[in-house]
């Protein structure tokens, strides 16, 4: 298994160098060519997930120019490695802008708060798959492909109490706590519970929310701050996430694992380094589908796999959510392109022209909530509801309990 990891380490150094080097990924440079760009993470702590999913990008990219041209033009994305680390957020802005980027893709949760006064001011249309509500109130030229966490937080919360918790057997509301690094993503979700607890003080009794520097992880005083929990939101990165699932359990705790996307795109770390047994029973939210859902629309991300990437099927299937939720993003992001030159035609599609076209576009697929994903003139993010999967150590797998829940929109 170790040796995934190794592949792993190593596409991101390909990728590392491929940016360094100033090269590119897709199609030619020719005239007609739409250079999409793509700030991302391929050295620094979120590269293991983001270097996995986001070959469904280039592979969606790849699919169009091959097999489903557009109308005069052909795809290419441009990368750059912000390792990260806030402060390399606007160099990838302005970086990926001079190399004719039509617009920029990021699933870095701070570069769409760091750069949204920017491209608000400069017309330029963001695409953000790990959006905050900064980035999306008041409606501007930054789009989400999934509501914040914080709001998928709340949603998921409302299904606990509804669904999960058995309020006439424990005779009491249930304890929740969260953990984790000093990170955006962790701390918006940990101020989502602590703000939907004080709002709804019967259904849950907050215990604490604690935030760790950075890389930490040795969570001996937080394992003991949250023992008493029922619920415990755990943290979102990596070996954070493991680390502290081990130790809370060694330990002899039995809380309930909460996790978003987050935790589901590192499965195979989590189950590598703590094992089904320790994770049976933790509950995940998505936004989209997952490998065992019966749809056209996962069907493709399998065939996508067969076609680029033979061989490994299994290997990436088994990681968790990491390709498959961007491959949703990607097939989302083709659609509106290609909608776009529809509408202008490929020799004046521009960012204004992405714009013009996302503030009316949805996407409906056979699984997805029947209201489909899609924005509006005052709407910024596409997906607008969450399903919930839950870890079985039986099945060694994510299986799905729920329907699509409505994410706590402000």
């Amino acid at each position: 298994m170790k040796s995934r990891w190794f592949r792993a380490i190593a596409i991101a150094l390909a990728l590392s160098l491929i940016v360094t080097l100033g090269l590119s990924c897709g199609g030619g440079s020719g005239a007609n060519t739409i250079v999409i760009g793509l700030a991302t993470d391929l050295t620094g702590p979120a590269s293991t997930f983001l270097v996995t999913g986001e070959r469904a990008l280039y592979d969606s990219v790849n699919y169009v120019n091959e097999h489903n041209p557009l109308a005069g033009g052909e795809l290419k994305v441009v990368a750059y490695d912000t390792r990260y680390d806030p402060s390399r957020d606007i160099p990838a802005y302005e970086w990926l802008k001079e190399r004719g980027a039509a617009f920029i893709y990021s699933g870095i949760p701070t570069f769409g708060d760091t750069v949204r006064t920017r491209a608000d001011r400069e017309h330029y249309c963001v695409v953000s798959s790990a959006p905050t509500e900064y980035q999306l109130i008041p409606p501007g030229y930054v789009f989400g492909l999934t509501p914040p966490v914080s709001w998928v937080m709340k949603g998921f919360l409302a299904w606990i109490s509804e669904e999960h918790w058995d309020y006439e057997t424990q005779g009491r509301k249930p304890k929740i706590g969260a953990v984790g690094w000093d990170e955006p993503y962790q701390i918006d979700v940990t101020n989502a519970i602590e703000g939907y607890v004080a709002a709804h003080p019967d259904e849950f009794e907050f215990v604490d929310g604690l935030i760790t520097p950075m890389g930490n992880m040795s969570w001996y005083g937080e394992v003991e701050t949250l023992k008493g929990c029922d619920y415990i939101y755990i943290p979102s990165t990596g070996l954070g996430t493991a680390t502290f699932a081990k130790q809370y359990r060694d330990a002899g705790y039995t809380a309930t694992f909460l996790g978003l996307d987050a935790m589901s795109a590192f499965l195979e770390l989590l189950v590598e380094k703590a094992g089904w047994d320790y994770l049976d029973g933790s509950l995940t939210a998505h936004t989209t589908l997952y490998w065992n859902d019966d749809f056209p629309i996962v069907d493709k991300a399998k065939e996508f796999l067969s076609l680029y990437h033979s061989g490994q099927e299994e290997e990436i299937m088994s990681g968790g959510v990491g390709y498959i939720s961007i491959f949703f993003c990607a097939q989302f992001v083709m659609d509106l392109v290609r909608r776009a030159i529809e509408d202008v035609g490929v020799d004046n599609f521009d960012s204004q022209a992405f714009y013009d076209t996302a503030v009316d576009f949805t996407w409906n697929q056979e699984g997805l909530p029947e209201r489909g994903y899609g924005f509006s003139d005052t709407v910024r993010w596409a997906r607008k509801d969450l399903t919930v999967y839950e870890w079985q150590a039986e099945a060694q797998d994510m299986v799905r309990i729920s329907g699509w829940i409505p994410a706590d929109v402000p």
